[in-house]
């Protein structure tokens, strides 16, 4: 489709076109399927996936069932981000100018803040765990420094530095090194796998073991379990857009995403599942965390190895997933205030405040608490994404009018899309309140939230449009 603006006439109205939102040019959009794919490799292949794994083990969930619900999760996540992709691939722009077709060029501050602000929580998360990678081999050079907290924090702060000038490099720059980790995260990825396996004495130790101690409480924390998993990807399927402009082909988009999901969340969640269970063999400790399993041992070239692989593999996730995101958005919405560079510095300020190490403390609040709580959020609104842009547009949308901030066909309500913003609002509190309200419909609810609030909200949405006769053609 040809994305090219009327400049000249756009100029006339208030708009929101400049260098940070323009459609990307053909010559720029190099990515291809195996691009897709490795971002999804890089995200996989990530530590938060590999604590996921583990802590269901920790939970009660015996191997299989954790393999079978993490990669489900994993699974069921990529319907919205192949559908939302679809926009990024067809329009060259990302999810910022989604949102506001969406929800209005006002009512698009709400739900891409709390986008924005999710990647900021997880940015902090997610290097704190590499911070403490990096803490690692400091102290295995200096042994002095183990357990004094401003050496962590420190190390901290340098994982973050590092993230940070990967992200104001571009997309270029994460394109590179996101196909450059790969292949080395898949290795080192093996090299736990023969650990558990030497450790354990055979794969069927490793499942005997977990099916023995295991696997009695799966009906308990199936649902809640499989929200998690969904929410984990759901940020990043939301604005998967800012990535799938990068690519001509919607078929580059569609395989890449598929292929590079599904496969890679079923190795690390194998991998989660055979290093949790042999720490809990060699050091009779259920150790979840990679990077506390990786300060138990003793010798220092097992401990760098190690500590590198959470490094680069926390990089990859975090970078794509937490970084990129929420500065997009901060330079998108206060485009006067943030150039890019500004915003993505305004995210590790953030970062720091929500205290990560607070979060990490176990894997019932890591897992259920936040990954469960975030999801009655994230499955609303991208209900509404999808039913607007599929159902609503039916994909087809004039770029000349989504710039414009001063009417057009997608101004709405004087900049706000009311009816979006109701169901949002609705879709959200009826999953919520399963959280608060011991009614067993609404238990079920809360447990299944990023699924029913996003089927919920669609279909709203799509119902209301009709009826309203909302419906918009470009």
């Amino acid at each position: 489709m040809n994305n090219e603006i009327d400049l000249i006439e756009l100029k006339k109205h208030a708009n929101i076109y400049s260098e940070d939102t323009k459609p990307l040019e053909d010559e720029k959009r190099d990515w291809n399927t195996w691009s897709i794919a490795s971002l999804w490799i890089g995200i996989m292949v990530s530590i938060p996936v590999y604590m996921l794994a583990g802590g269901l083990i920790a939970s009660g969930m015996s191997w299989i069932q954790a393999i079978f619900t993490i990669v489900l999760g994993h699974t069921i996540v990529m319907i919205p981000a192949v559908l939302l992709g679809h926009f990024g691939t067809k329009y060259a722009i990302g999810y910022p100018l989604l949102s506001k077709l969406v929800f209005g060029p006002r009512g698009n501050v709400f739900p891409t803040l709390i986008r924005a602000f999710l990647g900021c929580f997880w940015f902090g998360v997610q290097s704190w765990i590499g911070g403490t990678a990096i803490n690692s081999i400091i102290i295995n050079i200096i042994p002095s420094f183990k357990g004094v907290f401003a050496v962590q924090f420190i190390s901290y702060l340098v994982f973050l530095i590092i993230n940070i000038y990967i992200a104001i490099r571009g997309a270029k720059a994460l394109k590179i090194f996101e196909q450059f980790s790969a292949p080395i995260l898949i290795g080192l990825s093996l090299s736990v796998l023969i650990w558990a396996y030497k450790v354990a004495g055979g794969f069927v130790e490793i499942f005997s073991y977990s099916t023995l101690h295991g696997g009695n409480n799966f009906a308990q924390i199936v649902f809640p379990a499989l929200t998690a998993m969904i929410a984990f990807d759901s940020t990043i399927a939301m604005n998967i857009s800012d990535y799938t402009k990068n690519a001509k082909k919607q078929s580059q988009q569609f395989i890449g995403q598929f292929l590079g999901a599904p496969i890679m969340t079923a190795f690390i969640v194998f991998v989660g599942v055979c290093g949790t269970i042999g720490a809990q063999i060699q050091f009779g400790d259920m150790i979840w965390n990679p990077a506390d399993l990786v300060a138990k041992f003793d010798n220092p070239i097992i401990v760098i190895i190690f500590s590198i692989f959470i490094i680069i593999a926390t990089m990859t996730t975090n970078i794509p997933a937490n970084l990129i995101p929420p500065g997009i958005i901060f330079s998108n919405i206060w485009s006067k205030i943030f150039t890019y560079k500004k915003a993505i510095l305004t995210v590790l300020g953030i970062s720091i405040i929500v205290m990560p190490w607070k979060v990490l403390e176990n894997p019932n609040n890591y897992i259920f608490e936040v990954n469960g709580t975030l999801a009655t959020f994230l499955g609303p609104m991208t209900g509404i994404y999808m039913s607007s842009y599929w159902s609503q547009y039916k994909t087809k949308i004039s770029l000349f009018d989504l710039y414009r901030i001063d009417g057009g066909l997608y101004y709405y309500n004087n900049g706000w899309n009311i009816i979006a913003m109701i169901i949002l609002f609705a879709s959200t509190l009826i999953v919520l309140l399963g959280k608060f309200v011991n009614v067993p419909i609404f238990k079920f609810l809360y447990e299944s939230s990023y699924v029913f609030g996003l089927l919920i909200s669609f279909l709203l949405y799509a119902i209301l449009i009709k009826f309203t006769n909302k419906e918009v053609k470009a």
